[in-house]
């Protein structure tokens, strides 16, 4: 009977619980190691499976579709005790940085052979128990610092074959329990002696497989790591070309060199004042510390009047060149040179001064262009000539149209303008009587015209002595009135345009425009026994009777009074001569 119960009992228990390894297809669960395993290895998941027993202890899902995994991606289907994790195979490239959230006994983690690129610093935090990690096959390119969270008990980390080429010296600063490092086939060149010295339980250290640059920025590493003991295989130099495929061991610490660099300083070209003093600089950096020397135009430098300053140093150093009272022989290019037993480097740096003179030369094109500029400007002028000149014909024609006709005059009248010809011929004498005298040796006669404006007034015809191109013989000579009248009698300057009579002045009485003489009876002529008003001997000596005067008083303006010349530029408009 006992018998029979326990078996009752186990039967309604496995009824009641449903054996855990009883998974669902595609994946499939048994024990291995102690520990219970679900492997759904290669069945084209592109998601973690959420049927499986929340007592999963490992979880294989190596060579499956994946792609990402989210926040909490394993807490969200139940599998809380998982303790290893393999995710090889899945093309993953984004892990989310709480994707192994509450996973508080997890102690490995295989990423493997994804396309990781980037792992942000908290995608660890909380996995305290973490031991092994391992992120082999990642394009992550570089590490930065502090690129992992704490993690106390982490012992091994393979980085193998991540295409690194930087990693921090503070990368691996929360990892301090740290056994085991594996760095081999990246792109490493150099690192610093600082990234491993806190790691006090580091027994390997693996860094072959990288095209290590045998300089001096690998100096200090290379010495920590000869004097470490942590490797078992020799590394090899892949650069410079002098140390290429020798061993670290195999080479001499003062050999890992840098080759010089020089910089000129402030600038490559520098220019100076005649007779005064310049300086000529250059930045060195080199480890060996470089021999710097100057050239001038190629060659060593010994001259007085050139001093050399340097600023030691072991690394870097500044190198300056000063010249004194400088000249035309001074100018050229000076030459930096720094040397170690690695190689040499040099920087050039020109000494020029100001120019004195200056020339701008003009291209075919752009003479061309001037020329044809030329051109156009030539023929724009010379039909604005053209055109100002037919302006100014076609003005001078209607003033010719418009120009009233002659008039007689009285035998008063005419004694007046026998006075004008005595004032204004000799204007340095206010005298006529050269005139009769030199008479007979001027070649053009005076020429003297009565201009009127051009108004609607009454003309009357001229004489008929006047009325032809041929002057009647008479006592009178060759002597021709010309007086010019301005068109608007209101705006005149008398001081710019002096009285033709040089007579005194009396109020003239406004007339709109210009009007024909009025004709009154003819006075009796009272002539003197000076004969006419100009005499054949070239005298010219008038004297007006009392009676005379008074009727020209009385009779109003004159005709010389209304010739006087209106315009400030005193310009006649046109001539006609009138023939007394």
């Amino acid at each position: 009977m006992a018998i029979a119960l326990v078996l009752v009992l186990t039967l309604a228990l496995a009824v009641a619980d449903p054996d855990w390894s009883d998974c669902r297809s595609p994946c499939h669960c048994k024990w291995i190691s102690g520990k219970r395993t679900a492997f759904c290895k290669k069945q084209g998941l592109t998601a973690v499976p959420g049927y499986l027993d929340e007592g999963i202890q490992v979880l294989d899902l190596s060579n499956n579709s994946l792609h990402a995994l989210p926040k909490a991606v394993f807490q969200a289907v139940g599998l809380i005790n998982l303790q290893r994790i393999y995710l090889m195979h899945n093309e993953i490239d984004e892990v989310h940085p709480d994707a192994f959230k509450d996973l508080i006994i997890l102690v490995e983690i295989d990423l493997s052979l994804n396309n990781i690129w980037r792992l942000h610093p908290e995608t660890f935090y909380g996995n305290e128990r973490l031991r092994w990690l391992y992120l082999t096959g990642n394009p992550l390119r570089q590490l930065n610092g502090a690129q992992f969270p704490i993690l106390p008990h982490l012992r091994n980390l393979d980085l193998e074959s991540c295409q690194l080429e930087f990693i921090h010296r503070d990368a691996f600063v929360h990892l301090t329990a740290l056994e085991t490092l594996n760095l081999k086939s990246n792109l490493l060149r150099n690192l610093s002696d600082a990234t491993f010295m806190s790691f006090a339980h580091l027994k390997t250290l693996l860094l072959e497989g990288n095209p290590w640059r045998c300089d001096c920025e690998l100096r200090g590493f290379r010495n920590w790591f000869l004097s470490s003991k942590l490797y078992s295989v020799s590394l090899l130099c892949y650069q410079p070309k002098v140390l290429a495929d020798q061993h670290w061991e195999d080479v001499d610490s003062s050999e890992f060199a840098c080759v010089p660099q020089v910089f000129a300083f402030p600038q490559r070209q520098v220019q100076a004042e005649a007779g005064g003093n310049v300086s000529l600089g250059c930045h060195v950096l080199g480890d060996p510390e470089p021999k710097v020397s100057w050239l001038f135009e190629g060659y060593p430098i010994n001259h007085s009047w050139l001093i050399i300053e340097a600023e030691e140093g072991l690394l870097e150093k500044w190198v300056n060149i000063t010249v004194l009272n400088v000249s035309e022989v001074d100018v050229g290019i000076y030459t930096c040179v720094a040397k170690n037993f690695l190689d040499s480097a040099e920087v050039n740096v020109s000494l020029v001064l100001p120019e004195v003179v200056t020339a701008t030369t003009l291209s075919k094109t752009d003479s061309a262009l001037v020329w044809w500029g030329l051109v156009v400007i030539g023929i724009v002028l010379s039909l604005f000539t053209v055109i100002t000149v037919s302006a100014v014909c076609c003005a001078r024609q209607r003033n010719m149209r418009n120009m009233p006709t002659s008039v007689s005059f009285t035998d008063q009248e005419k004694k007046l303008l026998d006075v004008s010809i005595a004032t204004t011929t000799d204007r340095g004498t206010g005298s006529s009587e050269a005139i009769g005298q030199e008479m007979d040796a001027m070649d053009p006669p005076v020429h003297i015209t009565i201009e009127r404006e051009p108004l609607p007034v009454v003309v009357f015809p001229p004489p008929p002595e006047f009325s032809t191109s041929s002057l009647p013989a008479g006592a009178y000579g060759n002597i021709f009135i010309s007086v010019s009248v301005s068109r608007d009698p209101n705006m005149v300057d008398i001081s710019r345009c002096p009285d033709l009579l040089d007579l005194p002045h009396r109020p003239k009485p406004i007339y709109h425009g210009m009007a024909t003489l009025p004709r009154r009876p003819a006075p009796i002529p009272h002539y003197d026994n000076m004969g006419p008003r100009v005499t054949a001997g070239g005298s010219s000596t008038l004297s007006l009777p009392d009676e005379t005067a008074a009727a020209a008083a009385a009779a109003g303006p004159t005709l010389v009074e209304l010739q006087l010349p209106k315009s400030p530029l005193c310009v006649p408009i046109a001539q006609e001569f009138v023939s007394l």
